[in-house]
Parts: structure tokens; C-alpha cells; sequence
């Protein structure tokens, strides 16, 4: 059956020249992306800056450099589905690209919420605690392989080192790491309101990641392909240009604001 001759109440692709919009500002959003992956190929720590300071109470695994690689991984992703659409000749893919666009605002919003709170030792507890956690997965993933991972323990005597010669972070629990769900909410005034905010799209990209039914149902672009037969009927699913920008743009903005805050703690005449 030809697709043009069925049609549904609940198709809901969007126009031509939507799409065609859609596509031009994520053509912008993409050289904004290029433009900020300049900045973060300049960063660098100053001397009495407090990022400076942040490194030398607690020079392993420091704080700016866990940032450094936050942001690269969240260019990176959305680098991802920007090769994606220009090597397609401007051609969606319906769902990675909301998996690519999830995974760089996860990464992003770990990235303001370490550097989010003025006080050192709660930058350094963050960002302490978030080592420790990326060691422990790995740990796990080398258990369920049946291997063993003594380094654990030693990174872990060394994270409660650098605890012990802050005072107020003596004695201080290194386990309990925010997760994901709390940190994006708690950045969300960090970043401009233009969108949803960080937290909600991050849970739309991610039920989309996920296979979830009821979100791609309501994010996606469906058409109906074969008729109801008194049950159910089959839909060809895509993504919207329009949709998928906004999704891109979000990111974008959460990314330029992880850079902007970097410069701030990385100016040595506001030293925290």
C-alpha cells in the first residue's frame, strides 16, 4: 500500500517548510558547536586562579581536569550527530540522535555541578567523590569479567588522603555521590531559560535512548502506514528538525555555560 494514500489521526510530521527551518538552525547550531570547541581546544589553568587553587589541594584526578574531559566528551557527542546529518545530506537519525544529545547533557551538567558551589572544599568533595564513583564502575565491570582490581583500594586511600588535609573535610563520606537526576536539577538556573529545563530533557532524550514507548510517543514524528485492522496499526517513526534543534540547542547552552563558568573560576582576580 502506497504510505500517501493512508493516513491517521495521529500523524503528526511536520511540514516541509518546518523541516526545512528545523534543518537551518541546526546547520547554526552546528557552527556554534565548532566555535565553542575552539574555546574548549584554548583552555588552560592560570597560575592564582581558583582552578589553580582546586589542583593543588588536590592534585590527583583534579578538579579542572575532570572538566576538560566533561566537555570534551559533550562536544564530542554532539559532534557525533553533526557528522551524522552532514555526511546523510541533512538526513535525521530518528532516535540516536537524542542519545547523542542525552549523553552531552549528562556529561555537561556533571560538569556545572562541580564547579557550581563557591566554596573549594565542596568542589573538591564533588569532584573526589565522583572519582571514586567512576573507579568503582570500573571495578565492577573488571568483577564481572572475573578479574580482580586492587587499584581500588588504592585510589581510594589516596582520595581519603586528599580528604584528610582539608580540615572541614575530614572524616567526610566519599560514597555518597549525587545522582544524575539531582545534579541537573540542581543546575537548572545555571543555564539559560529557553528550553525545557536541563533535567526534563535529559529524561526525554534519555526514555528515547531507552526503547520507551510512551516518550518516543511523545517526542517523536509518527505517520501511519497500514490501517487499523480493530487493534493496532503500523507508523513509520522519525524525528523532527524543529524538535531535534531545540534538543541540540539545550545542550549547546549548557555547554557554552560549563566554558563560561570555567573562565570564571579560571581568573585569578576572583579567586574562591
Amino acid at each position: 500500500m502506497d504510505d500517501a494514500e493512508v493516513s491517521g489521526p495521529y500523524d503528526n510530521r511536520e511540514a516541509d517548510a518546518d523541516a526545512e527551518r528545523g534543518l537551518l538552525f541546526l546547520q547554526f547550531g552546528f557552527a556554534r558547536r565548532d566555535r565553542l570547541d575552539d574555546r574548549y581546544q584554548q583552555l588552560a589553568v592560570r597560575p592564582k586562579s581558583s582552578l589553580a587553587g582546586d589542583r593543588a589541594a588536590a592534585p590527583y584526578n583534579p578538579v579542572p581536569d575532570q572538566i576538560v574531559n566533561l566537555l570534551g566528551a559533550a562536544l564530542d557527542h554532539l559532534h557525533g550527530l553533526q557528522v551524522s546529518v552532514e555526511s546523510s545530506g541533512g538526513t535525521l537519525l530518528a532516535m540516536s540522535s537524542f542519545t547523542l544529545i542525552r549523553s552531552a547533557i549528562e556529561v555537561a551538567g556533571t560538569g556545572l555541578w562541580l564547579l557550581q558551589p563557591a566554596a573549594r572544599d565542596e568542589r573538591l568533595l564533588r569532584s573526589m567523590r565522583l572519582t571514586r564513583e567512576n573507579r568503582r564502575q570500573l571495578r565492577s565491570v573488571l568483577s564481572d569479567l572475573g578479574r580482580s582490581d586492587p587499584r581500588f583500594e588504592v585510589v581510594e586511600e589516596r582520595l581519603k588522603d586528599q580528604a584528610t588535609v582539608r580540615p572541614s573535610l575530614v572524616g567526610a563520606d566519599l560514597t555518597k555521590l549525587e545522582p544524575v537526576t539531582d545534579r541537573l536539577r540542581s543546575i537548572t538556573t545555571m543555564v539559560p531559560p529557553r528550553h525545557h529545563p536541563p533535567l526534563v530533557i535529559w529524561r526525554m532524550a534519555s526514555g528515547i535512548a531507552h526503547g520507551n514507548t510512551s516518550m518516543m510517543t511523545a517526542v517523536l514524528e509518527r505517520q501511519q502506514v497500514e490501517e487499523f485492522d480493530g487493534r493496532s496499526a503500523s507508523f513509520n517513526v522519525t524525528s523532527s528538525f524543529v524538535t531535534v534543534s531545540m534538543f541540540f540547542d539545550a545542550a549547546l547552552n549548557m555547554v557554552e555555560s560549563l566554558l563560561d563558568l570555567f573562565d570564571r573560576r579560571n581568573d585569578p582576580l576572583s579567586v574562591v
